[in-house]
């Protein structure tokens, strides 16, 4: 059996003989094989298909989305939180000239209701009563004046 060293076809004119002896006596060439070098490298990350890089550069991208998304999110809470104050104001203020037209009406009626020409009308009229014409007055600063005297 013959070992050929290369793949490339044998040339048979180059040959001593003309005739092709596959019968070797002698022993075949060695041929100097090539050396064979060790080269560091990066070792797994040699493979990546993805520079750490890029990798670097998208992971700084996300967490800057994540700011922008925080931030929006914190602008649109406060932004409730101040529409929910106004219109709590709002509301407050509604309720607050509600009282003041409702304490106006009855202050209104007081004084109606609370007037002693009504009040003599509606005697006279309705319950028909009539004004005494003897009047008694009673004054009691004197009588005040003599208990603070005896006091003291």
């Amino acid at each position: 059996m013959a070992y050929y060293t290369s793949n490339a076809a044998r040339a048979y004119d180059m040959q001593p003989s003309a005739a092709p002896d596959l019968g070797y006596t002698e022993s075949p060439e060695l041929l100097e094989r090539p050396r064979f070098d060790v080269v560091t490298g990066a070792g797994r990350e040699s493979d990546q298909a993805v520079s750490p890089v890029f990798t670097h550069v998208v992971k700084v991208f996300v967490v800057l989305a994540t700011l922008f998304c925080a931030l929006g999110a914190a602008r649109v809470g406060i932004a409730s939180a101040t529409a929910a104050t106004l219109n709590a104001n709002a509301a407050l203020t509604s309720t607050l000239e509600s009282a003041r037209a409702e304490s106006s009406d009855l202050e209104v009626m007081r004084s109606v209701y609370g007037s002693k020409t009504r009040i003599r009308e509606l005697a006279v009229e309705q319950l028909g009563m009539v004004e005494s014409a003897d009047t008694v007055t009673i004054d009691l600063s004197e009588a005040s004046a003599a208990a603070q005297a005896s006091a003291e």
